[in-house]
């Protein structure tokens, strides 16, 4: 099983506030943590120190940072398209019988830029790479501020005009401490509904357990992967002491994935631009699956901010 390896990280800082990524490993950001007044607060789960000495299997990543969703997010059923004339197998996830979110996380970027506070980084895809046929390139762009953080994706199908419109998808996959869980909000129109192995087979109206326009907790022992579809593309969440994140997310990012495993560390709240199966879901006849036809020569992009709020910087600032 082949190994990502983190080093060299990279150090952005601003303003008392760091953030590390590895483009060698999915181009993923590895941490994120503010200090105010000796006190560090981490904001992401923060990648294991054994993972930063000794890298992690590709298809086995510890349950921490940020990682890019592309050129699809969350689950296909068993790893199979039938698409406008294309008859396709995706390998399958270790563990699963679907494949699952994409190639961008478990490749190498290359770092095309990088100053003290930014970074930019590219993915590559060969025709036939992974059972995809498109050739196409991502390009993330990562920003950090005092107290924010933005992310922007950008996707570029680079083939030939023999085949037809890639079946596109995106987003962005944090691991939050699972402390944020306290107050989680966000107003979302639809949920889809999902089979045993987290597969998406209808819609319907959000029910009154999963509704999240009044901010709620999430017990730890709660067991949550839920799909949202017409959010407002704003969500928020706190700790029990009044730090907080707000999520803001661009129009395309129409879909968001609510994943709380019980008894775990982390919660995530994932912006993506289509339900998990779109391109099946799509192609039965579901509407409002999210699902983007990327056009030979053309590209896609989207983007998400976090805001962080640390109740002590405010309330020990003079």
């Amino acid at each position: 099983m082949r190994t990502l390896l983190l080093s060299p990280e990279i150090k952005l800082s601003k303003g008392g506030w760091q953030l590390t990524l590895s483009p060698s490993a999915g181009g993923r950001i590895t941490s994120l943590s503010s200090s105010h007044a000796g006190q560090m607060i981490d904001w992401i789960v923060p990648m294991p120190e054994q993972c930063r000495q000794q890298g992690f299997p590709a298809s086995a990543w510890p349950k921490a940072g940020i990682y890019p969703l592309l050129p699809f997010s969350n689950r296909i059923r068993n790893g199979k398209i039938s698409w406008e004339g294309l008859e396709l197998s995706l390998p399958l996830h270790q563990g699963e019988r679907h494949a699952m979110h994409g190639f961008g996380h478990t490749a190498e970027w290359e770092l095309l830029d990088c100053d003290g506070n930014s970074a930019e980084m590219l993915y590559s895809h060969a025709p036939g790479d992974s059972g995809w046929p498109w050739a196409f390139q991502a390009k993330q762009k990562i920003v950090l501020d005092a107290g924010s953080l933005s992310m922007k994706l950008e996707l570029g199908n680079l083939s030939h005009d023999a085949l037809p419109p890639m079946p596109l998808g995106a987003g962005f996959h944090p691991y939050f401490p699972r402390r944020f869980a306290q107050h989680v909000a966000f107003d979302a129109q639809q949920l889809w509904r999902a089979d045993a192995e987290h597969v998406a087979t209808g819609v319907a109206e959000v029910p009154a357990r999963h509704d999240y326009r009044s901010a709620r907790a999430i017990a730890s022992d709660e067991e949550l992967t839920l799909y949202y579809g017409g959010w407002k593309r704003q969500a928020g969440m706190a700790d029990i002491h009044g730090n907080r994140i707000a999520i803001s997310a661009s129009p395309l990012l129409s879909h968001l994935v609510l994943h709380a495993p019980a008894a775990r560390d982390y919660l995530c709240v994932e912006p993506v631009t289509h339900v998990t199966d779109a391109i099946n879901l799509a192609q039965a006849g579901f509407s409002g699956t999210g699902l983007q036809r990327l056009p030979c020569g053309h590209t896609f992009s989207c983007d998400i901010r976090l805001d962080f709020f640390d109740v002590t910087a405010v309330t020990k600032s003079p």
